[in-house]
């Protein structure tokens, strides 16, 4: 057989033997916020020690058996049950720990984001000797006192927009002898959006109430703003326009109100850009970014989704909420 179908051979049973692995763990051990650890979900082999000393065991057994000596029996089957006690303790270590997910906040794809999570003491026991972490990421090392709580950030890097789904969490433990390895693949669900990474490019914007076109995102295009006076601020104003002069002289949380022109609004439109669909997305990400910090008002339009023009903290969050999501459902 040639060696190229040798390796395509084996990285097709590897691709295989990983996807059976996943599914057989995402119904033995199914993803949510609260995760308590219990027989279906601790997996136990003895460590590189363990097999040593079972080795040292059954050495100490035959020599028992060809010389007759009672010395030696007690001393292997004593060694024997504190290894018992030893692998029973591991898993023991484990069992009723309780982890619950936090949100982090939403960020773009490429950043790493700091998962908070928060572990429980279960059953009116500690846990000792833990470590925890993400695949290609340091574990951290941990343990949880009887009662108590104990809280930790995990860093993830992510790479893909949509949902933040950072994987499985491995959790071991090889408490008290090291002669076991406890361990287990915990997914928790996580909230927190991960946006597109934005790209901070010329864009075509169709432009205000005349239906033309404006070339880039320039102060010049826009025009200039009228100031009309202020009101009563309501949620979702955008932090810029918030008087923080009045505020401070004790009058209150006031917003200005200004007039604009047409060329204060703009479309930011998936037809006026060219490229592949997350070259898409990243641009206009990047120009919501960009319209938003100029005071614009803006719109998002994006095959079978289209939010209106305004301006507010809420209507940056829920257009970069349709792109952080686009085409997840199909």
């Amino acid at each position: 057989m040639p060696e190229s179908w040798r390796n395509g051979w084996y990285q097709d049973c590897k691709k295989y033997l990983k996807l059976r692995g996943q599914r057989w763990l995402d119904k033995r051990i199914p993803g949510t916020r609260r995760q308590q650890l219990g027989h279906r979900s601790i997996f136990i082999l003895p460590t590189r020690a363990g097999l040593l000393f079972a080795v040292m065991l059954l050495i100490m057994l035959v020599t028992a058996i060809n010389y007759q000596s009672s010395l030696i029996y007690g001393l292997t089957f004593w060694l024997f049950s504190i290894g018992l006690s030893a692998m029973y303790l591991t898993f023991r270590n484990l069992k009723g720990l309780i982890l619950i997910s936090r949100e982090a906040p939403d960020g773009y794809a490429g950043q790493v984001f700091e998962i908070p999570l928060q572990l429980q003491a279960g059953n009116k026991r500690e846990h000792l000797g833990l470590w925890l972490g993400y695949p290609d990421n340091p574990p951290r090392p941990l343990h949880v006192q009887r009662g108590q709580f104990e809280t930790l950030q995990l860093s993830y890097r992510s790479q893909r927009r949509g949902k933040l789904q950072p994987g499985r969490l491995l959790l071991e433990s090889r408490f008290p002898l090291g002669l076991f390895r406890a361990w287990s693949w915990i997914r928790l669900d996580f909230h927190t959006l991960v946006y597109p990474k934005p790209i901070h490019d010329s864009l075509r914007l169709a432009g205000g109430s005349d239906g033309g076109e404006l070339i880039g995102a320039t102060r010049q295009t826009s025009g200039d703003q009228d100031f009309r006076g202020l009101r009563q601020y309501q949620p979702g104003d955008s932090m810029r326009q918030i008087a923080w002069k009045q505020l401070a002289r004790g009058k209150g949380l006031v917003t200005k109100d200004f007039d604009s022109d047409d060329g204060a609004s703009c479309w930011l439109d998936w037809a006026n850009i060219s490229g592949d669909a997350e070259t898409r997305l990243s641009i206009l990400c990047g120009a919501v970014l960009d319209v938003h910090q100029k005071g614009w008002e803006y719109g998002l339009r994006l095959p079978g989704v289209e939010i209106k023009p305004t301006h507010s903290e809420a209507h940056m969050k829920a257009c970069l909420t349709a792109l952080a999501v686009w085409g997840e459902a199909s």
